[in-house]
């Protein structure tokens, strides 16, 4: 087996059904929004796998990225690490992510459930109720552990979620991965992941981000981003250059990739900065734009990870894959099976 890419995150199975507006009503959820789930929601999760027709995704972040990189990878390139519970939840995430190839090495524990992301879809709206549970639970002795830390030494290319640093473990973790990958000339990839990191765990982002070769986000993540380390500017492209301009642990410089939704992409390397047109797409084609932003990095890495580090090449690679992601529910991809006529990039 070759493992070549390792990604790190949050591990979430997403559940997905299209239930009725009674069960909206009952846990007082609404059509387009993402939340945490509380105390109320607990029973959400069994009531939807009892009641409706569901689907199981291998969700979380940098889950669905290592899926989507894993499109374009041979069998076994890509290997994922988070933590998940010993239940029935977690055999859903297992068997899901491996449907999609990837390589799956979680930590289980049992002091939380599986983490799980109810979806429920209405018409073309997407309401999220995300319980993170074990996905808060990952520790670094895990990842120290011998038999896995040779899989840190084994890859040449590592995509972290920002959502990761948000615990301790996570953390942790990141901070070891990074600083292998400076030290030893390789490929490190971190996404800003939502405003609110940059807000509240801006440190942590930085000391990860000095170790950083690849560092994506969308136009709200770098504004926001912009704005805490008081830069005075909403210009995409201006915050692109600073962006790869902050400090860094090694030589080798840093890439920045923006996506704006259905905007052109932004990518900035020191002074170079360049923009390249999203792949248009009409608005009755469109199911549902969830997770396109996964789905690029996927595409993104999953081109780079092949050795492939022209910015404009893998760009293209991962429009592909987000204009996929777009005309399906959820961050999904095409079975295994039907993963023919994939066009060169």
């Amino acid at each position: 087996m070759t493992y070549t890419l390792l990604v790190m995150g949050n591990p979430l199975l997403d559940i997905q059904c299209k239930p009725n507006q009674e069960l909206m009503d009952k846990y007082k959820l609404k059509a387009n929004d993402a939340i945490l789930a509380d105390a109320s929601h607990q029973t959400l999760y069994k009531e939807i796998v009892e009641k409706y027709e569901v689907v199981y995704v291998a969700g979380g972040a940098a889950q669905n990225t290592a899926r989507g990189a894993q499109f374009f990878l041979p069998p076994n390139s890509t290997t994922y690490m988070g933590c998940i519970s010993d239940d029935e939840f977690g055999k859903a995430m297992t068997d899901a992510a491996k449907a999609d190839g990837l390589y799956i090495n979680y930590e289980i524990t049992k002091d939380a459930p599986t983490g799980t992301c109810a979806v429920l879809i209405t018409g073309n709206h997407r309401s999220l109720v995300a319980n993170l549970a074990a996905a808060e639970k990952f520790q670094p002795s895990f990842l120290q552990k011998p038999e896995n830390w040779k899989l840190v030494e084994d890859a040449k290319y590592y995509y972290f979620g920002g959502f990761f640093l948000t615990h301790d473990g996570g953390y942790q973790s990141a901070l070891l991965v990074s600083q292998h990958a400076a030290e030893n000339n390789k490929t490190f990839a971190l996404n800003l992941s939502a405003p609110f990191l940059s807000q509240f765990f801006k440190d942590r982002l930085d000391s990860i981000i000095k170790n950083t070769d690849i560092l994506f986000g969308n136009e709200d993540e770098a504004r926001t981003y912009a704005k805490q380390a008081g830069w005075d500017t909403n210009d995409v492209e201006e915050i692109a250059k600073k962006l790869s301009q902050l400090e860094k642990s090694n030589s080798k410089p840093r890439l920045v990739v923006i996506t704006q939704g259905a905007d052109a992409t932004v990518t900035a390397r020191g002074e170079n900065v360049h923009t390249y047109p999203v792949i248009k797409v009409d608005s009755s084609e469109i199911v549902d734009t969830n997770g396109a932003g996964d789905g690029f990095c996927g595409g993104f890495m999953g081109l780079y990870a092949q050795g492939v580090e022209d910015a404009a090449r893998c760009v293209q690679a991962g429009h592909y894959l987000a204009n996929i992601v777009i005309k399906r529910v959820g961050p999904t991809y095409p079975p295994m099976a039907e993963r023919t006529n994939i066009p060169s990039f």
